[in-house]
């Protein structure tokens, strides 16, 4: 079969090649990733190097990456779509959110990305209004996007992030303290989670060392939210029901009768003996880890101390599906009262 993006004139079948469309160089080199979002960074490593630009570019996860200081969200669709979906997860985040969003439209096997444009998140939001708490991806065209490539490399030569509009406000963080009462935020109950009994032993077994990432941790609450990956996307709530590949993230707030001394972040399979998928990398706040993809593995751990910062978590898939939790907050716990009124 012809290739259709043969630019013979000759050829009945040959297509025009759309605009903003980048060939990446030597396509076929063996040994580099074919996902969509490592095509995308090499196109944009590749054209910024000929035209000699001095822009620092960084990839944060397998869909976002660095921008001198903008933080990008990429969104990639196979070449001919009309459209792409954009996930709400990554722009729950408040002041953490993207500052730009930089639709792809990706063939790889020609080797192709075609780079109509860039959104601010101002922008975004005019067209996806309320998107930050939507529960379903907001669907954009491609005519959506503008200015190519142009437009992302003059924001980052020009601008600083501060000069855009500000994200979406930061959501309230969640408070952990909540949950020894039996209560459980509404943003945790829109992810499926749910908050599992403590054992009646629970509060009278001593404390481990803050930060141990135990197997059998003192829970003093433990919130589960049940997950699976399907087509690479990880998906939660009803949509997980028909998938194979299924795991849960466990948060369990640990301690003594003194008080939550940490929050454990648990990632593990739902069934005993089962294993995690492959590429799945838990982050938390700064810290990361992931089940490499050669094979998946047991449960992911990583502890927080109890302190008054937001905690952060989010969990990706090698291929670029994102789920980002609301921020955490410790707050008041066992034995440390809430603030009176003043006088």
């Amino acid at each position: 079969m012809p290739d259709p993006f043969d630019e013979d004139p000759d050829d009945p079948l040959a297509l025009p090649l759309p605009p903003h469309t980048l060939w990446l160089d030597e396509p076929e080199s063996p040994g580099l990733p074919r996902d969509h979002p490592s095509l995308v960074l090499r196109a944009l490593r590749q054209q910024r190097a000929e035209l000699g630009l001095d822009l620092r570019l960084r990839e944060n996860s397998g869909d976002s990456f660095q921008l001198e200081g903008f933080r990008v969200q990429l969104v990639c669709a196979p070449f001919w779509s009309e459209e792409l979906a954009v996930s709400p997860q990554p722009w729950r985040l408040g002041a953490r959110s993207p500052h730009l969003l930089l639709g792809a439209w990706v063939d790889e096997e020609a080797g192709v990305v075609r780079l109509p444009g860039v959104l601010t998140a101002a922008e975004l939001r005019q067209r996806c209004p309320g998107l930050a708490s939507a529960e379903a991806p907001c669907p954009l065209p491609l005519t959506a996007f503008r200015g190519g490539l142009d437009r992302l490399w003059l924001l980052g030569r020009l601008l600083t992030p501060e000069a855009l509009l500000p994200s979406e406000p930061a959501a309230a963080p969640v408070r952990l303290r909540d949950w020894l009462d039996g209560l459980l935020a509404e943003a945790l109950v829109a992810l499926g989670a749910e908050l599992l009994p403590a054992s009646a032993g629970a509060f009278r077994s001593p404390a481990a060392p803050v930060g141990l990432a135990s197997g059998l941790p003192t829970a003093l609450a433990t919130v589960a939210i049940p997950l699976a990956l399907a087509l690479g996307r990880i998906e939660t709530g009803p949509a997980r029901r028909a998938a194979s590949e299924r795991f849960r993230l466990l948060l369990q707030l640990c301690g003594a009768m003194e008080g939550a001394q940490w929050l454990e972040v648990r990632l593990e399979p739902e069934l005993p003996g089962d294993l995690l998928p492959q590429r799945l990398t838990l982050r938390v706040d700064d810290r990361t880890i992931d089940t490499g993809g050669d094979g998946g593995c047991g449960p992911l751990c990583l502890t927080v101390p109890a302190g008054e910062e937001p905690i952060v978590i989010g969990l990706w898939h090698g291929d670029g599906s994102r789920l980002a939790l609301p921020p955490l907050h410790f707050g008041a716990t066992l034995g440390e009262p809430e603030p009176g009124p003043a006088g």
